[in-house]
Parts: structure tokens; C-alpha cells; sequence
């Protein structure tokens, strides 16, 4: 296994603890878990997995990340990334879609159709926490590029077929790494 591989597959250990619960359109903010210095963390906004078929398009975020929180300290991203940053790996990302043009995210992003679109703004926010590059905080691997395949509807419920035909893709594109971060509410025998 390349060094770079090693080090996305622990992409899937970030995710979890970096992923926010899931949660409905517009909810009230919750507090940040505390970080490493014992301070409380940053309060940001909560971010959903789907919206509701009334309520808008979620807007980039003008809050700024001012340091890192517990989670990302306790992966010690500074010393993993000196082993590596992913570069020359593609991680395939099947979720909501990924705006292209985000920050951080440097025109490393292949979307076409659909999935370059992403009105949730789930996907686009897993894209940076796996591959975004700022000055203060990064990705897991800010060296890979993302490829955006879209797995749910344009509201982000979640559709087997959409899952299906994505991973297929994936395969067929030659990803290092397919990242599947959608919840289907039922087995599903193509899928499986």
C-alpha cells in the first residue's frame, strides 16, 4: 500500500470524529465540544444533512475557523502529514455534491452534472475536511483531489441507485479511495 493510501484510510476514522450529527434544516446551535486546552470550542453553524423541501439553499459559512479543535488535535494532523498529504491520490466523495469553487479547495475538485452543484452543503464541507488546504486548519490529506459524485437528490435525501451508479463510477475513474457519506434508510440488493 502506497504511504498516501495508508493515510486516507484513516479518512474514515476523521470523518467520524469530525462529522457533525446529522441534523434537519435550521436547527439552533449547539455548543462545540471542548478542545484540548480545556476551553470551549468553537460555536459554528450546524450543518444538515438534508433540507427540508421548503428551506433554502445553505450558504457558504462567513465564520471563520480561529484554531483547531479537539478532534483534529487529537488525530495530530501536524505529525500525520509529515508521513503524508495524499498527494496523487483521488478520493472519490458520493454525497451531496461539492461546489467546485469552494475555499480551500483549490481547483482540485472534478464534478460534472449534478454533483458539481451542491445545495446542502454537506458534501462540499466533507471535501474540505478530507482535502481542503488553509492557512489555519487543512484536511486529512490536503494533498489529494476530490472526485464529486452525486448520491443523493438535490435536497440530499439519500437514493440507492444514485449510491450504485456512483460507486460504480468510481471504479470505472480509478479512485484510490471511495468515500460513500450518505445513509440509506434500507438495504438495497443492487447496492449491496
Amino acid at each position: 500500500m502506497r504511504p498516501a493510501a495508508r493515510l486516507l484510510s484513516g479518512a474514515g476514522l476523521a470523518a467520524a470524529l469530525l462529522l457533525p450529527t446529522a441534523v434537519t434544516a435550521h436547527p439552533a446551535p449547539r455548543p462545540g465540544p471542548p478542545v484540548a486546552d480545556g476551553t470551549k470550542g468553537q460555536e459554528l453553524p450546524a450543518m444538515p444533512s438534508a433540507l427540508d423541501a421548503d428551506a433554502a439553499c445553505t450558504a457558504p459559512s462567513r465564520e471563520r475557523a480561529r484554531k483547531q479543535d479537539w478532534s483534529r488535535q487529537r488525530l495530530d494532523l501536524d505529525r500525520t502529514h509529515g508521513h503524508g498529504i495524499g498527494a496523487g491520490v483521488t478520493v472519490a466523495l458520493i454525497d451531496t455534491g461539492v461546489a467546485p469553487d469552494a475555499d480551500g479547495l483549490d481547483g482540485r475538485v472534478t464534478a460534472e452534472g449534478a454533483a458539481a452543484e451542491d445545495c446542502v452543503g454537506h458534501g462540499t464541507f466533507l471535501a474540505g475536511l478530507i482535502a481542503g488546504r488553509d492557512a489555519r486548519l487543512t484536511g486529512v490529506a490536503p494533498g489529494a483531489r476530490i472526485l464529486a459524485l452525486r448520491g443523493t437528490d438535490t435536497r440530499g435525501r439519500a437514493d440507492a441507485a444514485l449510491v450504485a451508479a456512483a460507486v460504480r463510477a468510481a471504479t470505472e475513474a480509478g479512485a484510490d479511495v471511495i468515500a460513500v457519506t450518505v445513509a440509506l434508510p434500507r438495504r438495497d440488493k443492487d447496492l449491496s
